[in-house]
């Protein structure tokens, strides 16, 4: 039986939500419904659909909710699982760690290293959202491009308008082939006219453990320790950098408010018992207010 040789994941959950006050006073961000199910729920959910059991969640002040959702209820014990999820429920097994101060993504996964060792990793972020046809099939794309070509790290990426480029890390490419590309560089939050390319990173990424010591070799911009830092100090060390295109999926972000509602609309009128219901009230909502 094939075995695959990512088996860890780790999921940075620690932010503030700061643009999504009031909202996120006493509530995480991770936490917030889309529909019948938190964000942090539907990432979860991704990884084990693409057999990514073991699992690290970097949480921070005020993210107690994010325990106790995951945890069993005895309470609740006769709900169906769709009802009361929980990490054995799911056939997870999750371990959680505290970030002290939320200094940037690279500071998060740095403090994984004695959860993942020397072994591959994914890192999904907790407020991301891949709305795909078939659940964890991202997952798996990048776990198979990994076990193919041994690179040190894949970023999975997705094609912008340039005028949003200064929102996201942006690679620069050498040719592509099909849905992969080398990395020559990438940098974080250019200019849009400074970006060097509309292929933003899209939130999910597959490390060697050599992205521990290309941490170490950074040091904090602007009071954050940033990962797209240590990718790129990976290329300059002369290391394998592969991207991979979203494709047809799509990403939601629910880091502010337009992104949360788009978020949480699009789970909605796909909900598979009100969605139609949920599409026939928007519209009419849409014809009332046009009127």
């Amino acid at each position: 039986m094939f075995m695959s040789m990512v088996k860890f994941a780790v999921v940075p959950a620690a932010g503030i939500g700061s643009r999504l006050l009031p909202l996120t006073k006493a509530q995480p961000k991770e936490m917030l419904p889309l529909g019948r199910k938190p964000v942090l729920h539907y990432v979860l959910e991704e990884l084990a659909e693409g057999n990514i059991r073991n699992i690290l969640l970097i949480t921070g002040r005020r993210k107690r909710s994010v325990e106790d959702y995951f945890d069993e209820d005895g309470d609740l014990r006769h709900y169906s699982e769709d009802k009361v999820p929980s990490a054995l429920r799911m056939g997870l097994n999750l371990a959680y760690m505290r970030q002290p101060n939320p200094i940037g993504s690279g500071h998060a996964i740095r403090l994984a290293a004695s959860f993942t060792g020397d072994q591959p990793f994914l890192v999904a972020y907790g407020d991301c959202v891949i709305w795909e046809e078939r659940k964890g099939s991202l997952i798996s794309e990048m776990v198979a491009t990994y076990e193919r070509f041994k690179p040190s790290a894949i970023v999975a990426v997705q094609k912008v308008p340039r005028s949003e480029t200064s929102k996201y890390g942006v690679v620069a490419t050498k040719s592509w082939q099909g849905k992969i590309a080398e990395v020559k560089s990438i940098v974080e939050k250019p200019k849009p006219e400074e970006a060097p390319s509309c292929y933003v990173v899209a939130a999910r990424y597959l490390f060697s453990p050599l992205i521990y010591e290309a941490l170490d070799a950074v040091r904090p911009s602007e009071g954050e320790w940033q990962l797209t830092d240590a990718i790129q100090k990976l290329i300059d060390w002369g290391e394998k950098v592969i991207c991979l295109k979203l494709g047809n999926r799509k990403r939601f972000d629910v880091g502010n408010f337009l992104s949360y509602f788009l978020a949480f609309l699009h789970a909605a009128i796909n909900d598979p018992e009100l969605g139609e219901e949920i599409q026939r009230q928007v519209k009419l909502l849409l014809k009332s207010k046009l009127h």
